[in-house]
């Protein structure tokens, strides 16, 4: 089935910022929109948990010289580990996804840089930092710095809860799973990669990260779809831990250095070493050949699973989800930090600011709800997080400069949140295109069916005339292929065709209204293309369009009032409907062209244009290959004049009076059967009508080759391109 994609909030990830040989992940990532928010989310919960209790500043301070230390999502080279995995986060649950996430990291920080290593001080550290995030735990007495810490988790579970309570449900009994491995894991003694990988898995926190995301997208999986999928998730959970071992092996191995060189790492390197008595730089090429096995696997799985049949909405969505993930995961672990030592770093900048700035909303946040406060801390580290490199601020947004005010009353007469919401709300428009995806699914839904390519193939021919540059070919043919995608979608609505090349019409599968929406986009986007050529390619584009809605003017109008045009009448008509984008091709390659600029192909992609509506016609009512992909004799149950039944109705036959009455009758109902479809043939075969489509199309494609010849002539070499392409279309006599 067609599944929708859910892409709504990100951007594709500049491939600059991460494209390199170490980015060996077959996948794309994509970044929130909102990542700033990402940002905002991250530092307020660094800030908070520095706040939360003396321990914290302790450890802060005693662990200052270790440079990963308390590094979490913030990454300034490829962006927020949240804003990369939560790319398609709703954004009022951005900041509150990110801040979790990033308390996570603190919790691995806490217990990895303890300052004693007993197993139950680690243990009871442990418990501190998730005793306050639960909902039936129980609460103990403590300090003043408990309670502190427990209002930081107390914010956490309770702005969770408000805003989606079995989610959050969720969510909080899967982060103690992950906690609850997080200690035991390193102390265990692994046999295999997947039984070390059954642990790894909950202690990196790959399902507790999936149930935030969802969360983040208010996603969720029906039991029977996440059984369904369940063998596929694991095989990304996976490939997902494996990637964080590649990365953060050094920062691993330095810190167990440091730490006497005892213990077990929680490390597929480390593991491997152990188990092939290899050296850490062979231990790392073994890892890096199991990610890319890992990473078959799960594509091998995904793929069997969508061959299946048994594929809903939610399921694909989930399956996308999964590939943003790994990739944003990939991106993320290879660039930060956190992990790789001298990688550029921005908290230390934001630690500076912090310490500097005595303004409250900066320093403190404990008691703001954290969605609340994202924005207005976000306007504040932008200050220091302003190189922003990977995002596309021209689709993103555009910021204007504007005149400073001193009319204080206005601005007091509104609170901060109302200024900030309203803010939000101008600066968010400029992200509207970025929709644009949703808009165009009719548009890829039709690019997926399979093409001839016969107007590709005219460019190829015409480009041995013209010779055009690389640059302006690629946009005549983009300008060419979003007017025919246009033509078409719009064509079966107004013929009210079931089918298109063998695939249900895309307004049958999006409805009229989407379909025409999207239909229209693409002749903006295809003017939009040639204003980039030329002046002289938008004259040409305009006038092209304008004749060719007049030529599919007047087809509808002789439809829909049964007129019989003349012969000469119909072939006006097709000059416009289907020749006018052969012209058009054709005149903006010469606007764009080197060489033979003088010659002027109009008439040949006139000639070529009739010949293939008339070939079209003849084919529609005898070609069983038209009948698989359009249907039996679509043309007669439209009520198109096509060329066999002009012919037939100028006839003086006896069956012209009959045939006129099926065309009315067509008009009384839901369209005509197929025995009333093939009456109304047998009668057209009967006055010669269909003989004659089939002489006419010989003949044109003829006046075709012939004055193909001529061309050639004149510039003085055969077109090879230009006649295996009638070749390919020529019909035998």
């Amino acid at each position: 089935m067609s599944a929708s994609s859910f892409i709504r909030n990100s951007l594709p990830l500049p491939p600059h910022v991460y494209k390199g040989e170490e980015y060996f992940c077959r996948f794309t990532p994509r970044i929130h929109r909102d990542a700033r928010l990402a940002d905002a989310g991250s530092w307020q919960c660094q800030v908070d948990f520095l706040e939360s209790s003396t321990a914290a500043r302790a450890g802060a301070t005693r662990n200052k010289d270790v440079s990963s230390y308390a590094v979490g999502c913030i990454n300034p080279v490829v962006g927020n580990f949240t804003a990369l995995c939560a790319c398609e986060a709703l954004r009022d649950r951005l900041a509150l996804t990110t801040y979790m996430v990033e308390y996570a990291y603190i919790h691995d920080d806490v217990i990895e840089y303890s300052e004693s290593k007993d197993e139950s001080q680690l243990l009871e550290a442990n418990r501190q930092l998730m005793e306050g995030l639960t909902l039936d735990g129980k609460v103990s007495a403590g300090s003043k710095d408990h309670v502190t810490r427990r209002q930081l988790q107390a914010k956490m579970v309770m702005e969770l809860m408000e805003m989606d309570k079995e989610q959050a449900k969720k969510c909080l009994r899967l982060w103690k799973e992950m906690s609850d491995v997080f200690v035991e894991i390193r102390d265990m003694d692994f046999a295999t990669l997947d039984y070390y990988l059954k642990f790894r898995v909950v202690d990196a926190g790959c399902p507790w990260t999936m149930s935030l995301l969802c969360f983040s997208m208010d996603f969720t999986l029906t039991p029977d779809e996440e059984e369904k999928t369940s063998a596929i998730t694991w095989a990304a959970y996976d490939a997902w831990v494996l990637v964080n071992d590649y990365f953060s092996w050094e920062k691993e191995w330095n810190n167990q250095q440091a730490n006497g060189g005892n213990g077990m790492i929680a490390n597929a390197i480390f593991l491997f070493m152990k188990w092939y008595s290899v050296d850490a730089e062979e231990g790392k090429k073994m890892l890096r050949k199991e990610i890319l096995a890992r990473e078959d696997k799960y594509c091998k799985a995904k793929d069997d699973f969508l061959a299946s049949g048994d594929v809903t909405d939610k399921t694909a969505q989930w399956l996308e989800l999964l590939d943003l993930v790994t990739a944003g995961n990939f991106a993320w672990s290879m660039t930060t930090a956190r992990y790789r030592l001298g990688a550029e770093d921005a908290y230390p900048s934001l630690r500076k600011a912090r310490l500097e700035t005595a303004d409250s909303g900066f320093t403190d946040s404990l008691g703001c709800p954290i969605s609340l406060n994202a924005v207005t801390l976000a306007d504040k580290i932008d200050v220091v997080l302003k190189d922003r490199r990977y995002l596309d601020f021209s689709i993103q947004e555009r910021k204007y400069s504007k005149p400073e005010t001193k009319v204080a009353s206005r601005q007091l007469s509104h609170p901060p949140e109302e200024r900030e919401f309203k803010k939000n709300q101008v600066t968010y428009a400029w992200s509207l295109h970025q929709y644009e995806e949703i808009i165009l699914q009719p548009y890829q839904y039709l690019e997926m069916m399979p093409s001839k390519g016969v107007r590709n193939a005219l460019i190829d021919g015409l480009e041995v005339w013209y010779h055009v540059p690389e640059k302006s070919l690629a946009v005549i043919r983009d300008i060419v292929k979003l007017l025919h995608s246009s033509s078409l979608m719009l064509d079966d609505i107004e013929d009210n065709s079931p089918l298109r090349r063998g695939f249900p019409a895309t307004h049958v599968v999006f409805g009229v209204n989407q379909t025409i929406n999207s239909a229209n986009l693409l002749m903006i986007k295809a003017l939009k293309a040639a204003e980039s050529l030329s002046p002289l390619a938008v004259r040409i584009f305009i006038e092209r369009l304008v004749d060719g809605h007049i030529g599919q003017g007047l087809d509808l109008y002789w439809t829909h009032n049964t007129e019989i045009p003349t012969e000469e009448d119909y072939f006006t008509m097709v000059d416009g409907k289907t020749g006018s984008l052969f012209i058009l091709l054709a005149e903006l390659m010469r606007s764009e062209g080197t060489r033979h600029r003088d010659l002027d192909a109009s008439l040949l992609m006139k000639l070529v244009g009739r010949f293939f509506q008339a070939r079209d016609d003849y084919q529609n009512l005898q070609c069983e290959e038209y009948t698989q992909q359009k249907g039996f004799a679509e043309d007669i149950g439209e009520g198109k004049l096509s060329l066999p039944l002009i012919h037939a109705l100028h006839s003086k036959s006896p069956q012209r009076g009959r045939l006129l009455s099926i065309l009315q009758q067509r008009k009384m109902g839901d369209g005509l059967s197929p025995e009333v479809r093939k009456l109304a043939l047998d009668d057209i075969k009967a006055t010669g009508g269909l003989e004659y489509a089939k002489t006419t199309t010989i003949g044109l494609q003829e006046a075709v080759n012939e004055t193909l010849s001529m061309y050639e002539k004149r510039v003085g070499e055969k077109n090879w391109l230009l006649r295996l392409a009638q070749k390919r279309l020529e019909i035998e006599s």
